[in-house]
């Protein structure tokens, strides 16, 4: 079962690290915490534990906060805007 680490170093961590080996893509998600729907979590998945996520320790109300919160966390890793993968440069 995977587990979620409130934790808004290792989050940011984990975005560099994944814009840096351009796997960021598949690792980033929006949650809803159990029993609060209306709770919205932006997280990472652990580069090295596939079953840890970690969150950025903030709460959204809305989906397209929470994915501002990870698309500003990409921007502070990759702040030349190079592509995420090198899919999208061929």
């Amino acid at each position: 079962m995977a587990k979620i680490k409130h934790d808004a170093e290792a989050f940011h961590a984990e975005i560099a690290m994944r814009v840096y080996d351009e796997s960021v893509t598949d690792a980033i998600d929006v949650i809803t915490r159990d029993g609060e729907p209306e709770t919205l979590l932006a997280v990472v998945r652990s580069l090295v534990d596939f079953n840890v996520y970690y969150s950025n320790q903030k709460n959204y109300k809305t989906y397209q906060h929470a994915y501002a919160a990870i698309g500003a966390a990409i921007d502070k890793a990759n702040p030349e805007h190079q592509p995420l993968n090198k899919h999208w440069t061929k």
